[in-house]
């Protein structure tokens, strides 16, 4: 498998495409990592030239395209000298952010030398990728720079994939590096999108009912998870769900616990110990709605701005496209609901799941028979974890160790097995 990794700095895609090769070397699989980057500052030392991650874009024009071109003619030799059967994956930005404009990133002549089969960008938090850009020359970009450099980043990633006609897959950094190392390793495995009531699961007990449901369909696809990026975590390197998939409350990962964020939230919400809803309000208050709020009192020697509050919309606005992007690249919808509160997040990315032709399984827990509007937007519903999961492994859309899938979670069970067809990125 080929593969081209963009992401915007302070995604820390270089460190997760390390775990990723890590996780090939520990399965004795060859993976093999280029780093465009790396690769320009390697030149530069070759040649006696000094070249500073701190100024790196203020090189003129001519003189960087020049050196991008010489790391990418290096690549292209090297990986034309590598067996046919042999994994690679190209680290890269699709963009770069510099001076309030933006520079392209990717070089179609070499992408088309290249030839990859699938795109991939790594995403995270807002407030998680700002922390990581500690550089002075990050200091005085925006919040609301970030949130559009994001967005232009997926977007020129997916469009390359588009015209080459390759899959164009978005992962959250946090959902760990094993996510990537299976869309490369194992490609017939079936993707799918977790889809469940963020703003309505309160109380410990749930988010860990919830985790322990997540792990165990994890163990059989893989998993898109919508909490894999949270926009109001201030915890860098938490991950998903429970640290060690145990369901006690000290092990919560940052992206369920409203624990997660400093100073005060409104009332009625959760405080201290107490578990809220992931979207709720105290998900959305406190010195991380500051951060992002993005004011600026001018005593650090910058210029002073007010508050930014279409930095909370921009967010609420991504946060939906990123959903349904994650709905559109999996091959199935898996909902987990253990609430009779129906949420109008699930209920949407059932029914954009539904009118692309994804199959749609859901998991209603609750006594009380689900709502009209709930099941119309259902392949098929259940009421125990159990009749789930046998279902999911009779059809060979999740199927228990040992099994194969189906492609496209379709067919019965004298369907014949074929490889997974990844979807089409959007174009």
């Amino acid at each position: 498998m080929r593969v081209v990794c963009t992401g915007m700095s302070g995604t820390g895609r270089t460190s997760y495409v390390r775990g990723v090769a890590e996780a090939a070397r520990a399965a004795g699989q060859t993976l093999h990592v280029f780093d465009v980057r790396d690769a320009m500052f390697h030149l530069a030392r070759e040649r006696g030239e000094h070249l500073e991650e701190e100024t790196v874009l203020d090189v003129f024009p001519t003189a960087l395209g020049a050196y991008r071109a010489a790391a990418l003619e290096r690549i292209a030799a090297e990986v034309k000298a590598l067996p046919a059967d042999e994994s690679w994956i190209l680290v890269t930005h699709a963009t770069f952010s510099w001076n309030y404009s933006i520079v392209p990133g990717l070089d179609v002549y070499y992408l088309n030398l290249l030839q990859p089969d699938l795109y991939v960008t790594i995403a995270d938090g807002i407030l998680s990728i700002r922390a990581r850009l500690t550089e002075e020359r990050w200091q005085r970009v925006t919040v609301n720079n970030l949130l559009w450099w994001r967005d232009v980043e997926r977007a020129s990633t997916e469009m390359m994939a588009a015209w080459q006609r390759k899959p164009h897959y978005l992962i959250g950094r946090r959902q760990g590096p094993e996510t990537l190392h299976r869309l490369i390793f194992a490609p017939q495995t079936t993707t799918t999108y977790l889809s469940y009531p963020m703003t309505h699961l309160q109380g410990e007990e749930l988010l860990a009912r919830l985790e322990a449901f997540r792990q165990r369909l994890g163990q059989r696809v893989i998993v898109f998870d919508p909490a894999a990026v949270d926009d109001f975590t201030m915890d860098v390197d938490a991950p998903v769900g429970f640290s060690d998939g145990s369901v006690q409350a000290g092990d919560i990962g940052a992206t369920l616990s409203s624990t997660k964020l400093e100073g005060d939230v409104p009332d009625g919400a959760a405080r201290g110990g107490a578990f809220g809803g992931v979207g709720g309000p105290a998900s959305k208050s406190g010195r991380a709605r500051d951060l992002i709020l993005d004011a600026r009192d001018g005593s650090d020697g910058g210029s002073p701005r007010p508050e930014n509050a279409e930095n909370l919309e921009h967010i609420d606005g991504q946060i939906v496209d990123r959903d349904y992007k994650l709905i559109e690249q999996s091959q199935t919808v898996v909902v987990y609901y253990p609430t009779t509160t129906l949420s109008a997040g699930v209920i949407c990315e059932m029914k954009e799941a539904i009118h692309r032709g994804k199959r749609v399984y859901a998991l209603w827990l609750p006594e009380q028979p689900p709502s009209p509007f709930f099941t119309r937007y259902c392949t098929r519903w259940f009421r125990e974890e159990e009749a789930l999961f046998a279902y999911l492994d009779e059809a060979g859309i999740a199927p228990a160790e040992g099994g194969s899938p189906r492609a496209r979670g379709a067919g019965p069970k004298s369907a014949t097995p074929k490889r997974r067809s990844p979807a089409p990125a959007r174009g």
